[in-house]
């Protein structure tokens, strides 16, 4: 299609452009049903532009991913990295940054197409599990260790399950998709519940 009126803009903003209108066109269609000239139309340029930022619709999508998980694993690495800090805190504020920057906006839809079409698309859910899921786990396999190794734990076994961690995350995109308009799950609620199941009381018994 013919772009809208030409107008010279800087690569970084087109870029930026069609990630944005990427993201409308797989939140409405999923991400099997959204065509490169999708994406072209929503972003009110040519098909070819759009190839000459990305190479193909795999490529839009993995770096919209990234978009989500940068900012949380950053922080959160931050916070692992010094000892200090007490490894119950590190781990309830990836529940809160996962809540403010995934769950209360847009970008839970895009953790949405993953678990839905994940299947049938291996290259992203790889790249998924590689740059962003195996990432995360390594950082709270840190404060897992280090807290088991301060007592903290009410089981020190969860110490090898960092997994376990990120289940209320998925349970909470899971439940918002389903059955939130059958039955609302107050999240915060849940993830203050699932600390208390984590870690043993300061100053009390298990």
């Amino acid at each position: 299609m013919p772009e809208r009126k030409r107008e010279k803009r800087d690569p970084q903003q087109r870029r930026a452009d069609i990630l944005a209108a990427a993201f409308a066109c797989f939140s409405e269609r999923g991400f099997a049903a959204t065509r490169m000239e999708d994406v072209a139309a929503r972003a009110g340029i040519a098909k070819g532009t759009v190839y000459l930022h990305f190479p193909d619709k795999e490529a839009l999508f993995t770096e919209l991913v990234s978009g989500i998980a940068s900012p949380i694993l950053g922080q959160i690495d931050g916070l692992a990295a010094n000892e200090a800090i007490p490894p119950r805190f590190a781990i309830s504020m990836f529940y809160t940054l996962f809540k403010r920057e995934v769950l209360e906006t847009e970008r839970r839809h895009l953790l949405r197409l993953i678990l839905a079409e994940g299947p049938m698309f291996p290259a992203v859910t790889e790249f998924y599990h590689r740059e962003i899921i195996s990432k995360g786990l390594g950082v709270l396999r840190i404060l897992l260790k280090r807290a088991a190794e301060r007592g903290e734990l009410r089981n020190p076994a969860i110490a090898e399950l960092p997994q376990i961690v990120i289940a209320p995350a998925l349970l909470s995109i899971v439940w918002t998709t389903l059955f939130e308009g059958y039955e609302h799950l107050d999240t915060q609620k849940l993830f203050d519940a699932f600390l208390e199941t984590l870690f043993v009381p300061e100053g009390g018994a298990k």
